[in-house]
């Protein structure tokens, strides 16, 4: 009897608890969104290399201002331009994202630099990134993305 009265209870709350979208901002909060991360595995005998990914943000801007991975020694936000035919890299402090404007680190643009790149990691495998971004309050939120790494023809 106990069983039929706890039934109906029961059915009501797995019927409430679905997921919010990873859009929803109903709490105010800022959603963080990662998608695409990728590093390119490195050049026969080098052991620096590059990444990408796109973040997208629905609630309040956030900057990008940090990434580690244990598969190298260190990681550095990079923007990429060409003046007068010359690909000029330089380290950055951080990148912006907001909603409608997402940080897009790709191949040929920004992007993540690594540095002493493990050579046992392989076109095919997956590292994890993690991801440190911080608001305008100065809150910071460390994320962890899966990237895939991916060879030249990738």
């Amino acid at each position: 009897m106990l069983f039929r009265a706890l039934v109906p209870a029961i059915l009501l709350l797995a019927a409430c608890s679905g997921q919010t979208p990873a859009s929803s901002d109903a709490a105010g909060e800022t959603v963080i969104e990662v998608q695409d991360a990728f590093v390119m595995a490195p050049l026969e005998g080098r052991d620096v290399t590059a990444g990408g990914l796109k973040v997208l943000v629905t609630g309040q801007a956030v900057d990008l201002i940090g990434a580690t991975t244990e598969a190298a020694e260190r990681v550095e936000l990079h923007t990429m331009a060409m003046n007068d035919g010359v690909m000029q890299m330089r380290q950055v402090e951080s990148f912006t994202a907001a909603e409608g404007e997402p940080i897009v680190l790709e191949r040929g643009g920004n992007h993540l630099m690594l540095f002493g790149f493990s050579p046992d990691i392989q076109s095919g495998d997956t590292v994890e990134l993690a991801l440190e971004f911080r608001n305008s309050d100065g809150e910071s939120q460390t994320i962890i993305a899966t990237a895939d790494v991916k060879g030249l023809d990738d």
